[in-house]
């Protein structure tokens, strides 16, 4: 595990920076979520890499493939002003048939795309943030040192504290979006 790598921000993708819809087809489909990008730029400035982790199973269930999802974030990062470092994302569904389907190590709420992060990127767990709408985005964090957000810009956020409660796991901090958790996140750090 590095942890000489800087801190980072990971990011759930729907629900947190776009608007969450049953599966983003194409980049037609995406609808940033408001003062996503002002957040974001905040963050950067402040040091932070920022790293989106996004399940999408819409590839195993053979709605989109690879390359239309890498096109998928190509205009969602130039939409984001290049800012996020990069897109990791699992393409897994346990139930699907074929090269995508059974077990895997990436599929959130585990924590395989965050240690591909610190593997592949160099950022470290100290001092990093998890913010997501749901709660296998939180629980993915568990074990880690990470700070974890909930946000409430996407799933239905009664169900996710549910979920959340039954693994015995609490937010750090609750937000109302992207914006309100850089808030509350920068103003902890501040505080050091």
């Amino acid at each position: 595990m590095n942890s000489a790598g800087r801190p980072a921000i990971f990011l759930d993708r729907d629900g947190t920076l776009n608007v969450e819809r049953s599966f983003v087809r194409s980049p037609a489909e995406l609808e940033l979520l408001p003062n996503v990008k002002e957040a974001l730029a905040r963050l950067d400035a402040a040091g932070f890499a920022l790293v989106v982790v996004t399940n999408q199973s819409g590839v195993a269930r053979g709605l989109y493939d690879e390359a239309q999802l890498a096109r998928i974030h190509a205009v969602l990062h130039e939409r984001l002003h290049r800012l996020p470092l990069a897109y990791l994302h699992c393409p897994h569904l346990p139930e699907a048939p074929g090269g995508y389907g059974g077990p895997c190590r990436c599929r959130k709420p585990a924590a395989g795309l965050l240690h591909e992060a610190n593997e592949l990127l160099g950022v470290r767990f100290e001092g990093s943030a998890v913010i997501g709408d749901s709660a296998r985005d939180l629980l993915m964090a568990q074990g880690l040192p990470l700070t974890k957000v909930l946000v409430r810009s996407g799933k239905p956020v009664a169900a996710e504290r549910q979920r959340l409660q039954a693994a015995g796991i609490a937010p750090d901090h609750e937000a109302e979006d992207l914006a309100a958790a850089v808030d509350w996140l920068l103003a902890g750090r501040a505080r050091r």
